[in-house]
């Protein structure tokens, strides 16, 4: 499998695109945009244990 290509941030449409990971109760990770002046969507960024499946759900989301 390839790397995943991020869509730009469909809010501000900016690529600073990132990836945060941590470890507090299992491994977590979120995609999100990182432009400061980028306001947080109502349903925040995608989220979840599996990496591969949360940069999926960032693409599918921006593709509106």
């Amino acid at each position: 499998m390839g790397e995943i290509k991020y869509n730009p941030c469909r809010i501000c449409k900016g690529n600073n695109v990132v990836v945060e990971t941590w470890r507090s109760g299992g491994f977590m990770c979120m995609v999100k945009c990182n432009n400061p002046d980028c306001p947080v969507p109502d349903e925040g960024f995608p989220t979840g244990r599996n990496l591969e499946e949360v940069k999926e759900e960032w693409n599918r989301r921006n593709q509106k």
